[in-house]
């Protein structure tokens, strides 16, 4: 596809695709970009498969409206991702955007999109900036703040008593605000943080450094492909039985058939995993699994519930559908009956939900699985909130 000269080149890795969902005659064209390749791939991928399930769900309406998707590749690079915003907004003239997987490239989408005044929902991730004096009126959330998963792993941290800890994050926007979140609710102290760099595969220096620092447990927040090589590594090393270990966004439903009982014993905080068991969660697990033959993350249900925010806000108020104004007030001011329970909206876009802790257990014949513990936070908001202008 040759873009205008204005739009800049090097858009090999740019995939544009149109869903099978109502293109014929679409009254509500929306942009999704997710990282379809690389690193965060298989993150992106569940994002994008979440959101069209619940467009296919309603026969490809939403709120009464027949929808195109657009799907491109943000690639987990800031580039690629604001060339994809820019495709979207200035040659397919898209009435909203969805999606985004790496915080990288959400600080870069970010103010391209809102300065553009179309509607932004996020379906992954939070940097900071974005929640509070940054924020945006058009902007809205289906996933998280990112120091929510890891504040609620600094809290289990301290229910358990740990009083030295060590963490390895990514060295980029989501893994500096990983460190800010733990830190806001352990007070314990932190013997060791490690930032390796964003994609590596190799954690053996790693490894040795966490086991030399002598921490009593470990935090991890090492998403996609480089949770699944620092878990077998870990594991091989012997460090799973000597080292306790708490995970968010390393140890889930996209990594856990790659490592497999390897991760069994540790815990991990979220706002959702396949264990759930309310009748939302089994609908969904059940929809997801016939549609793909494979079981949803968290990435794949915070996708579907975007699609449905959509749907509530555009049934609740049809003229939204051509005012973005009237659409972004209409998604801030919903109640979203998600698989991990009701959502509502802060000023700032991001959702009020809840995080809790989950075991990793060994369902037997090499098949793992999650199993809810406790909340360990209840409707929790971010502490960022306070400092955003913005008003819905």
């Amino acid at each position: 596809m040759k873009l205008p000269s204005k739009l800049g080149f090097g858009l090999a890795a740019l995939t544009v695709a149109l869903s099978s969902a109502g293109t014929a005659h679409a009254q509500l064209k929306i942009g999704h970009i997710g990282a379809m390749s690389g690193p965060l791939a298989a993150l992106g991928l569940d994002q994008y498969d979440g959101f069209m399930l619940r467009v296919e769900q309603g026969g490809g309406k939403l709120g009464g409206q027949q929808v195109e998707v657009v799907k491109t590749d943000g690639q987990s690079k800031p580039e690629a991702g604001l060339q994809a915003a820019r495709e979207l907004i200035e040659r397919e003239q898209v009435d909203m955007v969805v999606g985004l997987t790496a915080s990288n490239v959400i600080n870069a989408v970010f103010p391209y999109i809102v300065d553009k005044e179309v509607p932004l929902i996020g379906t992954n991730g939070g940097p900071s900036p974005f929640a509070g004096e940054k924020c945006s009126p058009w902007f809205v959330s289906t996933a998280f703040q990112n120091d929510g998963p890891h504040e609620s792993a600094g809290q289990e941290a301290q229910n358990r008593g740990y009083k030295r800890m060590a963490v390895i994050v990514p060295n980029y926007q989501a893994g500096r605000d990983a460190i800010v979140g733990f830190k806001r609710l352990y007070k314990g102290e932190l013997v060791d943080e490690l930032y390796p760099a964003l994609g590596q595969a190799d954690f053996s220096a790693e490894i040795t450094q966490l086991n030399a620092s002598t921490p009593e447990a470990i935090y991890v927040f090492l998403p996609g492909a480089m949770g699944i090589n620092f878990i077998k590594q870990y594991s091989q090393a012997g460090m799973m039985n000597k080292l306790p270990m708490l995970s968010s966004f390393t140890v889930d439903d996209i990594t856990i058939p790659a490592i497999r009982d390897a991760a069994v014993g540790s815990t991990i905080t979220t706002t959702w995993a396949s264990g759930a068991t309310n009748p939302e969660s089994k609908q969904f697990i059940e929809a997801f699994q016939a549609k793909y033959n494979r079981t949803p993350s968290t990435y794949a249900m915070q996708g579907y519930d975007a699609a449905t925010l959509i749907d509530q806000a555009l049934a609740s108020s049809p003229s939204a559908a051509k005012n973005s104004k009237e659409l972004m007030k209409a998604m801030r001011a919903a109640k979203v009956a998600s698989p991990r329970g009701e959502l509502t909206f802060q000023r700032n876009g991001f959702p009020v939900q809840d995080y809790s802790a989950w075991k990793v257990i060994s369902k037997g014949e090499g098949k793992v699985g999650f199993e809810m513990e406790h909340v360990v936070l209840k409707a929790h908001g971010d502490s960022y909130v306070e400092q955003c202008p913005a008003t819905p």
